[in-house]
């Protein structure tokens, strides 16, 4: 296992690769305190070891793709916009300050790390691996960290739109997982996206308050809008609208009890 971190720590410092030299295996085993004959015993191949490597990078990322800390953070900041949650205009204000801080955090952090963009790398690399049974066992992996994430996002979307006053379009019949995938995405694709055009993806815009806020006069008149933020809430708009049988009295309760619904993810090290 120490060979496996090791060789996840040389990757999230220089990239990655489908394939290892032998010297490169050899300062790994130098690093990690293991000899060559040990490893051998192990990983017959060079192959054999990037497989697990590639197993051990996705289990990485599902960990820093849907961070608790974060998550719990949204709850306890709900809990203190409680009285914006008894008009409509305070409940959309609310619900674009949530959308907005996680989408800026999601791309300025998530989408910066190490462990993500090994990810996304190894996501769209990993096809061109020519071992099947190796490709296979690579693809199950990182469909067990995109479900994770998923499951964890959907549980949080579940708990927190219904708060504010919000739900899915009935046209979804209550499956969160096609919101999630789509946030995601706009998310993740920027994040891609921004090392080739990064004026562009980096570019903000000024709303008119009426217009950010649903209407709400308590609104900056400077509103600032990134990419990301709007291309989240353009999701967002998408898939949710007003709960018409919203009791705000029922949600405040919920917040001022400190009860924390929130879901944990199991591995976590205390981000979207």
């Amino acid at each position: 296992m120490k060979v496996l971190l090791t060789a996840v720590k040389h990757v999230e410092t220089v990239g990655i690769s489908l394939g290892v030299s032998q010297d490169l295996i050899d300062r790994i085993c130098l690093e990690a305190g293991v000899s060559s004959k040990q490893f051998g015993q192990v990983w017959p191949s060079a192959n054999a070891f990037m497989a697990d490597l590639f197993c051990e990078l996705a289990n990485q990322a599902q960990i820093d793709r849907a961070d608790t800390e974060t998550l719990l953070t949204t709850w306890q900041y709900l809990s203190m916009r409680t009285e914006d949650l008894r008009t409509p205009a305070g409940r959309r204000s609310v619900l674009i300050d949530i959308i907005r801080t996680a989408a800026e955090y999601n791309f300025e952090v998530v989408t910066a790390s190490s462990k993500w963009r090994t990810y996304a790398a190894l996501s769209t690399t990993i096809m061109a691996w020519p071992d099947e049974a190796d490709r296979s066992r690579v693809l199950d992996a990182l469909q067990a960290s995109e479900l994770s994430f998923v499951e964890t996002m959907e549980n949080f979307y579940r708990n927190v739109l219904p708060t504010v006053g919000y739900r899915l379009k009935p046209m979804f019949h209550n499956d969160y997982q096609p919101f999630v995938v789509a946030a995601a995405s706009v998310i993740e694709g920027l994040g891609i996206v921004r090392a080739t055009v990064p004026a562009l993806v980096g570019a903000h815009f000024s709303a008119p308050a009426a217009e950010s806020a649903g209407g709400s006069p308590d609104a900056a008149p400077d509103d600032t809008w990134s990419v990301s933020a709007l291309a989240f809430m353009g999701v967002v708009d998408a898939f949710v609208e007003p709960d018409p049988e919203f009791v705000a009295a029922e949600a405040i309760s919920r917040l001022s009890s400190g009860v924390d619904v929130t879901p944990q993810s199991s591995g976590a090290d205390a981000s979207y």
